[in-house]
């Protein structure tokens, strides 16, 4: 086995409480190195040179989405600590936006666009920019387009925005990749479940008089940077924080070691929900005046 480059553990005790061991650092892994090294087992890493050829790692700035998209109206997500919530979602012109990313930080102006698909898919150029990562094949795309999720998706936000610990949906494998900015990032793997009550605990700044097995809990931490990106086995708890104002752009994704909890979920929600609608859209067509007011 190839030993780990580490070469973030120092930047990691001036950036935060550097309480648990790095992420393993790779560079020039094969295909075969990356399955039987990490994604097999379902180990973290950080990948430094996985996306070398995207025209996005130098492209995308703010100065980029401000001049080229800056009048787009973008879902802004405000924090008000712990969860976010769909009643803490605005619209907000993006330049606009871009604006108190980079002026503010995340106490001044503490809004998030993250998870975004939408700006992706409304500019269907910028996808030239950017490719999947090879170690990263998604058996999703082999489904009907109907049973995938849309991926991959951005996220742009000021210094000190924060995802709250969560496990990612479906039990898929992540990945995501800086452009702008670093990331702090803390990861727990499926066997601490436990003593995460629920992913209510903030890493960060811990209530052990609250939660206090978390006292217990042993993960992994690490700072990423442009051009760097993390591999998230499925299964994994994650809190992450930007260290400056940041783009990064993530996917999940199906593959081995995350396969029947995403298929059977996609399936039931997907699949079902299709088939409700159809039987909605048939009953309709049979009966114009079902649902109208009397």
């Amino acid at each position: 086995m190839r030993q780990p480059r580490s070469m973030t553990a120092v930047k990691a005790t001036t950036e935060g409480s550097c309480r648990y061991p790095q992420v393993d650092r790779q560079s020039a892994l094969s295909t075969a190195e990356f399955n039987r090294e990490y994604r097999s087992p379902g180990k973290p890493v950080v990948l430094l040179d996985a996306v070398e050829d995207w025209k996005a790692r130098t492209a995308w700035t703010f100065d980029f989405f401000r001049s080229r998209y800056g009048d787009s109206q973008a879902l802004v997500y405000r924090y008000r600590g712990e969860k976010y919530k769909s009643a803490d979602v605005s619209r907000m012109r993006l330049a606009d936006y871009i604006d108190g990313v980079c002026s503010g930080d995340w106490t001044s102006f503490p809004y998030y666009i993250r998870d975004n698909w939408a700006l992706l898919r409304e500019n269907p150029e910028l996808a030239a920019d950017y490719s999947f990562p090879k170690y990263f094949f998604d058996w999703f795309s082999l489904l009907p387009p109907f049973m995938r999720l849309q991926y991959p998706r951005i996220f742009i936000g000021p210094k000190g925005s924060i995802t709250p610990l969560h496990l990612d949906i479906w039990g898929t494998h992540a990945w995501l990749t800086q452009l702008i900015g670093r990331k702090r990032w803390v990861l727990f793997p499926p066997g601490q479940r436990p003593l995460l009550y629920g992913h209510q605990v903030d890493p960060d700044r811990p209530d052990y008089k609250k939660f206090p097995l978390f006292r217990q809990a042993q993960g992994l931490e690490c700072i990423i940077g442009p051009g760097e990106t993390i591999f998230v086995p499925g299964g994994w708890a994650h809190w992450v924080q930007s260290l400056d104002s940041s783009i990064s752009l993530s996917s999940n994704y199906m593959g081995p070691g995350a396969f029947w909890l995403p298929l059977t979920s996609a399936t039931r929600e997907l699949l079902l929900k299709r088939a409700w609608f159809s039987c909605a859209r048939l009953f309709a067509k049979r009966d114009p005046q079902a649902g109208t007011a009397q």
